[in-house]
Protein backbone atom coordinates (compact mmCIF):
# COMPACT_ATOMS: atom_id res chain seq x y z
CA UNK A 1 0.00 0.00 0.00
CA UNK A 2 1.66 3.21 -1.17
CA UNK A 3 0.83 6.25 0.95
CA UNK A 4 2.27 9.53 2.15
CA UNK A 5 0.57 9.46 5.57
CA UNK A 6 1.42 7.47 8.70
CA UNK A 7 -0.56 7.17 11.91
CA UNK A 8 1.80 7.12 14.90
CA UNK A 9 -0.02 5.08 17.50
CA UNK A 10 0.29 6.18 21.12
CA UNK A 11 0.07 3.70 23.96
CA UNK A 12 0.62 4.55 27.61
CA UNK A 13 0.76 8.26 26.78
CA UNK A 14 -2.99 8.33 26.14
CA UNK A 15 -3.68 7.22 29.74
CA UNK A 16 -2.12 10.31 31.29
CA UNK A 17 -5.34 12.35 31.31
CA UNK A 18 -4.49 15.88 32.54
CA UNK A 19 -0.80 15.42 31.65
CA UNK A 20 -1.45 13.86 28.25
CA UNK A 21 -0.77 17.02 26.26
CA UNK A 22 2.59 17.44 28.01
CA UNK A 23 3.64 13.87 27.18
CA UNK A 24 2.56 14.29 23.56
CA UNK A 25 4.58 17.51 23.38
CA UNK A 26 7.64 15.64 24.68
CA UNK A 27 7.07 12.89 22.12
CA UNK A 28 6.94 15.45 19.32
CA UNK A 29 10.24 16.92 20.57
CA UNK A 30 11.82 13.46 20.36
CA UNK A 31 10.45 12.75 16.87
CA UNK A 32 11.20 16.06 15.16
CA UNK A 33 15.00 15.58 14.85
CA UNK A 34 14.46 12.03 13.51
CA UNK A 35 12.33 13.20 10.57
CA UNK A 36 14.33 16.27 9.61
CA UNK A 37 15.82 14.55 6.57
CA UNK A 38 12.45 13.13 5.45
CA UNK A 39 10.91 16.49 4.52
CA UNK A 40 8.05 15.48 6.77
CA UNK A 41 5.16 17.25 8.44
CA UNK A 42 4.13 16.04 11.90
CA UNK A 43 0.60 16.94 13.00
CA UNK A 44 -1.10 16.49 16.35
CA UNK A 45 -4.71 15.38 15.87
CA UNK A 46 -6.53 15.15 19.20
CA UNK A 47 -4.83 12.10 20.82
CA UNK A 48 -3.14 11.04 17.59
CA UNK A 49 -0.01 11.93 15.65
CA UNK A 50 -0.02 12.02 11.84
CA UNK A 51 3.19 12.05 9.83
CA UNK A 52 3.09 13.16 6.21
CA UNK A 53 6.09 12.53 3.96
CA UNK A 54 6.96 11.34 0.46
CA UNK A 55 9.97 9.45 1.82
CA UNK A 56 10.13 5.67 1.23
CA UNK A 57 8.37 3.63 3.94
CA UNK A 58 11.59 1.90 5.00
CA UNK A 59 13.15 5.29 5.81
CA UNK A 60 10.12 6.30 7.85
CA UNK A 61 10.25 3.04 9.76
CA UNK A 62 13.97 3.34 10.43
CA UNK A 63 13.68 6.96 11.58
CA UNK A 64 11.07 6.02 14.19
CA UNK A 65 12.54 2.66 15.25
CA UNK A 66 14.18 4.06 18.41
CA UNK A 67 11.31 6.26 19.63
CA UNK A 68 9.87 5.24 22.99
CA UNK A 69 6.22 6.22 23.44
CA UNK A 70 4.95 4.76 20.16
CA UNK A 71 3.27 1.36 20.17
CA UNK A 72 2.88 1.20 16.40
CA UNK A 73 3.21 2.98 13.07
CA UNK A 74 0.50 2.45 10.48
CA UNK A 75 0.65 3.55 6.83
CA UNK A 76 -2.86 4.87 6.17
CA UNK A 77 -5.05 6.05 3.32
CA UNK A 78 -7.37 8.98 4.07
CA UNK A 79 -10.67 9.01 2.15
CA UNK A 80 -14.09 10.64 2.35
CA UNK A 81 -16.67 9.33 4.82
CA UNK A 82 -18.88 8.09 1.98
CA UNK A 83 -19.36 4.31 2.49
CA UNK A 84 -19.02 3.49 -1.22
CA UNK A 85 -15.63 5.22 -1.27
CA UNK A 86 -14.55 3.35 1.86
CA UNK A 87 -15.61 0.03 0.30
CA UNK A 88 -13.77 0.58 -2.97
CA UNK A 89 -10.61 1.68 -1.14
CA UNK A 90 -10.67 -1.38 1.13
CA UNK A 91 -11.09 -3.63 -1.89
CA UNK A 92 -8.13 -1.98 -3.61
CA UNK A 93 -5.94 -2.46 -0.53
CA UNK A 94 -6.80 -6.12 0.09
CA UNK A 95 -6.99 -7.31 -3.54
CA UNK A 96 -3.22 -8.16 -3.84
CA UNK A 97 -3.72 -10.79 -1.13
CA UNK A 98 -6.57 -12.64 -2.82
CA UNK A 99 -5.67 -16.32 -3.06
CA UNK A 100 -2.97 -16.20 -0.40
CA UNK A 101 -2.95 -18.37 2.72
CA UNK A 102 -3.22 -15.40 5.10
CA UNK A 103 -6.01 -14.92 7.62
CA UNK A 104 -8.08 -11.78 7.65
CA UNK A 105 -10.24 -9.48 9.81
CA UNK A 106 -11.96 -6.12 9.57
CA UNK A 107 -11.90 -3.87 12.62
CA UNK A 108 -13.74 -0.57 12.66
CA UNK A 109 -14.14 2.22 15.20
CA UNK A 110 -15.91 5.55 15.24
CA UNK A 111 -14.35 8.70 16.59
CA UNK A 112 -17.28 10.55 15.09
CA UNK A 113 -20.20 9.12 17.06
CA UNK A 114 -22.95 10.63 14.88
CA UNK A 115 -21.87 8.53 11.90
CA UNK A 116 -25.01 6.65 10.73
CA UNK A 117 -23.50 3.17 11.21
CA UNK A 118 -22.09 1.62 14.37
CA UNK A 119 -18.65 0.02 14.44
CA UNK A 120 -20.02 -3.59 14.24
CA UNK A 121 -22.29 -2.55 11.38
CA UNK A 122 -19.34 -1.06 9.49
CA UNK A 123 -17.35 -4.27 9.97
CA UNK A 124 -20.17 -6.48 8.69
CA UNK A 125 -20.86 -4.17 5.74
CA UNK A 126 -17.22 -4.09 4.63
CA UNK A 127 -16.57 -7.81 5.14
CA UNK A 128 -19.71 -8.71 3.19
CA UNK A 129 -18.72 -6.41 0.34
CA UNK A 130 -15.21 -7.85 0.15
CA UNK A 131 -16.40 -11.47 0.08
CA UNK A 132 -18.98 -10.60 -2.56
CA UNK A 133 -16.14 -9.21 -4.69
CA UNK A 134 -13.83 -12.20 -4.61
CA UNK A 135 -12.12 -12.20 -1.21
CA UNK A 136 -11.38 -15.82 -0.29
CA UNK A 137 -9.28 -15.54 2.86
CA UNK A 138 -10.02 -17.33 6.13
CA UNK A 139 -11.31 -15.11 8.93
CA UNK A 140 -9.44 -14.87 12.25
CA UNK A 141 -10.84 -12.15 14.49
CA UNK A 142 -8.26 -12.58 17.27
CA UNK A 143 -4.89 -12.94 15.55
CA UNK A 144 -5.29 -12.18 11.82
CA UNK A 145 -2.33 -11.96 9.49
CA UNK A 146 -4.09 -9.05 7.76
CA UNK A 147 -6.17 -6.62 9.80
CA UNK A 148 -8.06 -4.07 7.76
CA UNK A 149 -8.42 -1.18 10.19
CA UNK A 150 -11.08 1.43 9.44
CA UNK A 151 -11.36 4.53 11.64
CA UNK A 152 -14.22 6.99 11.16
CA UNK A 153 -12.67 10.32 12.10
CA UNK A 154 -14.47 13.68 12.24
CA UNK A 155 -13.95 14.64 8.58
CA UNK A 156 -12.26 11.60 7.02
CA UNK A 157 -11.96 7.84 7.14
CA UNK A 158 -8.52 6.42 7.84
CA UNK A 159 -7.79 2.96 6.43
CA UNK A 160 -4.74 0.80 7.12
CA UNK A 161 -3.74 -2.82 6.59
CA UNK A 162 -0.53 -3.12 8.56
CA UNK A 163 1.04 -1.72 11.71
CA UNK A 164 4.76 -1.79 12.36
CA UNK A 165 5.39 -2.52 16.04
CA UNK A 166 6.74 0.29 18.20
CA UNK A 167 8.78 0.21 21.41
CA UNK A 168 6.01 1.31 23.77
CA UNK A 169 6.91 2.97 27.05
CA UNK A 170 7.07 6.73 27.59
CA UNK A 171 8.85 9.40 25.54
CA UNK A 172 12.34 10.26 26.79
CA UNK A 173 12.44 13.71 28.37
CA UNK A 174 15.47 15.54 29.70
CA UNK A 175 13.39 16.68 32.67
CA UNK A 176 14.19 13.27 34.17
CA UNK A 177 17.98 12.75 34.17
CA UNK A 178 19.75 9.57 35.24
CA UNK A 179 23.43 8.70 35.47
CA UNK A 180 24.20 5.31 33.93
CA UNK A 181 27.35 3.53 35.11
CA UNK A 182 28.25 2.17 31.69
CA UNK A 183 30.77 -0.61 31.15
CA UNK A 184 31.63 -2.54 28.01
CA UNK A 185 29.54 -5.56 28.97
CA UNK A 186 26.07 -6.75 28.06
CA UNK A 187 24.21 -5.69 31.19
CA UNK A 188 24.66 -1.95 31.72
CA UNK A 189 23.50 -0.82 28.24
CA UNK A 190 20.32 -2.88 28.71
CA UNK A 191 19.76 -1.34 32.16
CA UNK A 192 20.08 2.12 30.62
CA UNK A 193 17.70 1.28 27.79
CA UNK A 194 15.11 0.07 30.28
CA UNK A 195 15.24 3.42 32.05
CA UNK A 196 14.92 5.20 28.70
CA UNK A 197 11.76 3.17 28.07
CA UNK A 198 10.30 4.74 31.19
CA UNK A 199 11.08 8.24 29.91
CA UNK A 200 14.50 8.63 31.56
CA UNK A 201 17.22 10.74 29.90
CA UNK A 202 20.67 9.24 30.42
CA UNK A 203 24.14 10.59 30.99
CA UNK A 204 26.67 7.77 30.79
CA UNK A 205 29.65 7.47 33.15
CA UNK A 206 32.51 5.12 32.28
CA UNK A 207 35.45 4.29 34.57
CA UNK A 208 38.62 3.84 32.50
CA UNK A 209 41.91 2.51 33.92
CA UNK A 210 44.78 3.22 31.53
CA UNK A 211 47.27 1.65 31.00
CA UNK A 212 45.63 -1.44 32.54
CA UNK A 213 42.77 -1.19 30.06
CA UNK A 214 43.58 -0.34 26.44
CA UNK A 215 42.04 2.43 24.33
CA UNK A 216 39.98 -0.12 22.41
CA UNK A 217 38.05 -0.79 25.64
CA UNK A 218 37.14 2.90 25.80
CA UNK A 219 36.24 2.91 22.10
CA UNK A 220 33.87 0.02 22.72
CA UNK A 221 32.10 1.93 25.50
CA UNK A 222 31.80 4.97 23.23
CA UNK A 223 30.15 2.75 20.62
CA UNK A 224 27.68 1.47 23.24
CA UNK A 225 26.93 5.01 24.39
CA UNK A 226 26.24 6.01 20.78
CA UNK A 227 23.70 3.17 20.51
CA UNK A 228 21.93 4.44 23.63
CA UNK A 229 22.13 8.03 22.35
CA UNK A 230 19.95 7.05 19.36
CA UNK A 231 17.04 6.52 21.75
CA UNK A 232 17.21 10.06 23.14
CA UNK A 233 18.69 12.31 20.43
CA UNK A 234 22.18 12.62 21.90
CA UNK A 235 23.98 11.93 25.16
CA UNK A 236 26.84 13.08 27.36
CA UNK A 237 29.48 10.47 28.11
CA UNK A 238 31.77 11.12 31.08
CA UNK A 239 35.02 9.11 30.95
CA UNK A 240 36.62 8.95 34.40
CA UNK A 241 40.30 8.09 34.72
CA UNK A 242 40.04 5.66 37.61
CA UNK A 243 43.56 4.24 37.60
CA UNK A 244 44.89 6.04 40.68
CA UNK A 245 41.82 5.14 42.72
CA UNK A 246 42.18 1.46 41.86
CA UNK A 247 45.94 1.42 42.48
CA UNK A 248 45.49 3.12 45.86
CA UNK A 249 42.80 0.67 46.96
CA UNK A 250 44.90 -2.30 45.84
CA UNK A 251 48.00 -1.04 47.65
CA UNK A 252 46.21 -0.07 50.87
CA UNK A 253 43.20 -2.31 51.49
CA UNK A 254 42.52 -6.00 52.00
CA UNK A 255 42.30 -7.81 48.67
CA UNK A 256 38.88 -9.47 49.20
CA UNK A 257 37.30 -6.00 49.52
CA UNK A 258 38.67 -4.64 46.22
CA UNK A 259 35.44 -4.94 44.21
CA UNK A 260 33.09 -3.56 46.85
CA UNK A 261 35.43 -0.68 47.70
CA UNK A 262 35.86 0.24 44.05
CA UNK A 263 32.06 0.18 43.58
CA UNK A 264 31.64 2.57 46.50
CA UNK A 265 34.12 4.98 44.92
CA UNK A 266 32.39 4.70 41.55
CA UNK A 267 29.09 5.63 43.18
CA UNK A 268 30.64 8.61 44.95
CA UNK A 269 32.21 9.92 41.74
CA UNK A 270 29.15 9.24 39.58
CA UNK A 271 26.88 10.99 42.07
CA UNK A 272 29.05 14.12 42.01
CA UNK A 273 28.98 14.13 38.20
CA UNK A 274 25.21 13.67 38.08
CA UNK A 275 24.50 16.36 40.68
CA UNK A 276 26.24 18.88 38.42
CA UNK A 277 23.58 18.07 35.80
CA UNK A 278 20.74 18.24 38.35
CA UNK A 279 20.14 14.51 37.93
CA UNK A 280 17.73 12.37 39.91
CA UNK A 281 19.19 8.86 40.29
CA UNK A 282 22.01 6.52 39.31
CA UNK A 283 21.49 3.40 37.20
CA UNK A 284 23.64 0.26 37.23
CA UNK A 285 23.55 -3.06 35.40
CA UNK A 286 23.87 -5.10 38.59
CA UNK A 287 21.89 -8.31 38.83
CA UNK A 288 21.23 -10.09 42.12
CA UNK A 289 23.56 -13.07 42.48
CA UNK A 290 24.92 -13.04 38.93
CA UNK A 291 28.52 -12.76 40.19
CA UNK A 292 30.03 -13.24 43.63
CA UNK A 293 30.15 -9.53 44.42
CA UNK A 294 26.46 -8.93 43.62
CA UNK A 295 24.95 -10.25 46.83
CA UNK A 296 22.29 -8.33 48.73
CA UNK A 297 24.83 -7.63 51.50
CA UNK A 298 27.33 -6.11 49.07
CA UNK A 299 24.63 -4.14 47.27
CA UNK A 300 23.55 -2.75 50.65
CA UNK A 301 27.01 -1.47 51.62
CA UNK A 302 27.44 0.10 48.16
CA UNK A 303 24.14 1.93 48.69
CA UNK A 304 25.44 3.30 52.00
CA UNK A 305 27.63 5.91 50.28
CA UNK A 306 24.89 7.27 47.99
CA UNK A 307 22.50 10.11 48.74
CA UNK A 308 20.70 9.70 45.41
CA UNK A 309 18.66 6.57 44.63
CA UNK A 310 20.44 3.76 42.78
CA UNK A 311 18.20 1.98 40.27
CA UNK A 312 18.97 -1.59 39.21
CA UNK A 313 16.47 -2.49 36.47
CA UNK A 314 18.04 -5.92 35.85
CA UNK A 315 17.90 -7.05 39.46
CA UNK A 316 15.49 -9.95 38.88
CA UNK A 317 16.28 -10.93 35.29
CA UNK A 318 18.27 -13.97 34.20
CA UNK A 319 21.08 -13.67 31.68
CA UNK A 320 19.03 -14.87 28.72
CA UNK A 321 16.42 -12.17 29.39
CA UNK A 322 19.17 -9.56 29.30
CA UNK A 323 20.74 -10.96 26.13
CA UNK A 324 17.35 -10.98 24.39
CA UNK A 325 16.87 -7.27 25.21
CA UNK A 326 20.45 -6.48 24.12
CA UNK A 327 19.83 -8.11 20.73
CA UNK A 328 16.59 -6.18 20.33
CA UNK A 329 18.15 -2.78 21.12
CA UNK A 330 21.18 -3.50 18.92
CA UNK A 331 23.94 -3.52 21.54
CA UNK A 332 24.70 -7.23 21.83
CA UNK A 333 27.26 -7.55 19.03
CA UNK A 334 29.17 -4.54 20.36
CA UNK A 335 29.02 -5.78 23.96
CA UNK A 336 30.58 -9.16 23.14
CA UNK A 337 33.65 -7.63 21.49
CA UNK A 338 36.67 -8.71 23.61
CA UNK A 339 37.65 -6.26 26.32
CA UNK A 340 38.75 -6.05 29.95
CA UNK A 341 37.29 -3.57 32.39
CA UNK A 342 38.76 -2.36 35.64
CA UNK A 343 36.56 -4.67 37.73
CA UNK A 344 37.80 -7.82 35.99
CA UNK A 345 41.44 -6.68 35.99
CA UNK A 346 41.54 -5.89 39.70
CA UNK A 347 39.13 -8.60 40.88
CA UNK A 348 40.48 -10.72 43.76
CA UNK A 349 40.48 -14.50 43.60
CA UNK A 350 38.09 -14.70 46.56
CA UNK A 351 35.99 -11.53 46.82
CA UNK A 352 34.04 -10.87 49.98
CA UNK A 353 30.38 -11.82 49.45
CA UNK A 354 28.87 -10.52 52.70
CA UNK A 355 30.57 -7.24 53.43
CA UNK A 356 29.32 -5.17 56.35
CA UNK A 357 29.24 -1.41 56.77
CA UNK A 358 31.63 -1.68 59.71
CA UNK A 359 34.22 -3.67 57.79
CA UNK A 360 34.07 -1.26 54.81
CA UNK A 361 34.43 1.82 57.03
CA UNK A 362 37.42 0.20 58.71
CA UNK A 363 39.05 -0.44 55.31
CA UNK A 364 38.39 3.15 54.22
CA UNK A 365 40.01 4.68 57.32
CA UNK A 366 43.34 4.11 55.61
CA UNK A 367 42.20 6.10 52.55
CA UNK A 368 41.75 9.83 51.93
CA UNK A 369 38.33 9.25 50.41
CA UNK A 370 37.50 12.85 49.49
CA UNK A 371 40.91 13.48 47.92
CA UNK A 372 40.59 10.32 45.81
CA UNK A 373 37.13 11.35 44.61
CA UNK A 374 38.37 14.85 43.74
CA UNK A 375 41.32 13.41 41.83
CA UNK A 376 39.03 11.19 39.76
CA UNK A 377 36.70 14.10 39.03
CA UNK A 378 39.64 16.26 37.94
CA UNK A 379 40.65 13.55 35.46
CA UNK A 380 37.23 13.18 33.87
CA UNK A 381 36.69 13.81 30.16
CA UNK A 382 33.19 14.64 28.91
CA UNK A 383 32.06 13.89 25.35
CA UNK A 384 28.84 14.99 23.67
CA UNK A 385 27.49 12.23 21.45
CA UNK A 386 25.00 13.40 18.83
Amino acid sequence: MRTDTYLLRLGEVTLKKKNRSWFIKQLVKVIQPRIRDLDADLQVKHKKLLLKTEAPPEKVRDALSTVFGLVGISPILRVDLDMDTIKSTCLEIIRPYFGSNKTFAVKAKRVRKDYPMTSPEIQRELAGFLFENGLNLDVDLKHPDLCLSVSIEFTQCWISLETWPGLGGLPVTDRNRYGLLLSGGIDSPVAGNMIQRRGGYLEAIYFHTPPFTVESAKDKVIDLAEILARFQNGMKLHIVNFSEVMKTIKATCSEPYMVVLSRRFMIRVAERILRASHGHALVTGENLGQVASQTIENITVVNDVAALPILRPLIGLDKQDIITWARKMGSFETSIRPYQDCCSLFAPDEPVTRASSGSLLKEETALDVEAMVEQALAQTETMQLD
